[in-house]
């Protein structure tokens, strides 16, 4: 089991090149019996072009921790070392319909998985359309291409890929000014392990530039890799940048 906090920085303003995005800082350190840092940034970026929309996701987070040992020596370890980027191209199709292409890959040291790749496409419906919420379902067939960790410097057996069905929900609503609210759920259904996903969001507007942010992601795995947990939570508090 995984769990992190940190305090991080949201700053936003009219966007000039037809992009709308947001950078997300996050760090903490402390000390005492443990000494700890944590590093997290979060990136994401839309843009709309007719019936065209662009969107680009990525993500890291770094933590380690010190302590000293039995004989009165340091010792520091990673705790967390993970990242991942995104790219999603929605093309609209009917007044609440739209068509999708995805492509996403992943890194983590602690999960099992050296990598992952999903590609894949289907197709959307906007269940919800109102100014201050709305709820897209989507979901679709992809490729899934696996490297798993080594183990005892032995290759695994367990890499390859895969046809997988990818499935998820947005949930975003303004709760009254300056206050939204956010949820993506997603779910990677393949024969050899089924990854789930449900993050909450919630973001509170400082000024017209500035917002704090905590958020709350469950993720799971149905088989994971040899001596992994099934289930990381991570909890976050950040501060951001938009453009």
């Amino acid at each position: 089991m995984m769990m992190a906090m940190a305090g991080g920085l949201v700053v936003k303003h009219e966007p000039t090149n037809g992009w709308d995005g947001r950078i997300e800082f996050s760090a903490s350190a402390a000390s005492g019996n443990t000494e700890t840092s944590v590093l997290g940034a979060r990136f994401s970026a839309k843009r709309v072009f007719g019936r065209f929309k662009n969107s680009l996701d990525a993500g890291a987070n770094y933590a380690k921790a010190t302590t000293e040992n039995a004989d009165g020596e340091e010792v520091t370890s990673e705790t967390q070392d993970n990242f991942f980027v995104q790219y999603r191209l929605d093309a609209q199709t009917g007044d609440r319909h739209f068509a999708y292409g995805r492509v996403r890959y992943e890194e983590d040291a602690f999960s099992g998985f050296d990598s992952r790749w999903f590609i894949g496409s289907g197709f959307g419906v906007e269940v919800i359309a109102k100014d201050n919420l709305s709820w897209n379902l989507l979901g679709g067939p992809g490729v899934r291409i696996v490297s798993v960790s080594e183990t005892e410097g032995e290759p695994t057996e367990d890499d390859g890929t895969e046809v997988a069905l990818f499935a998820a929900s947005e949930v975003d609503w303004t709760i009254r000014d300056g206050v939204t609210f956010a949820q993506d759920a997603d779910a990677t259904l393949a024969e050899a392990n089924t990854t789930l996903a449900n993050e909450f969001t919630l973001t509170t507007a400082l000024t017209d530039r500035l917002s704090t942010n905590v958020g709350f992601k469950l993720s799971y795995e149905s088989e994971p890799p040899e001596g992994r947990e099934s289930t990381d939570t991570l909890l976050r508090a950040s501060i951001g940048y938009s453009f």
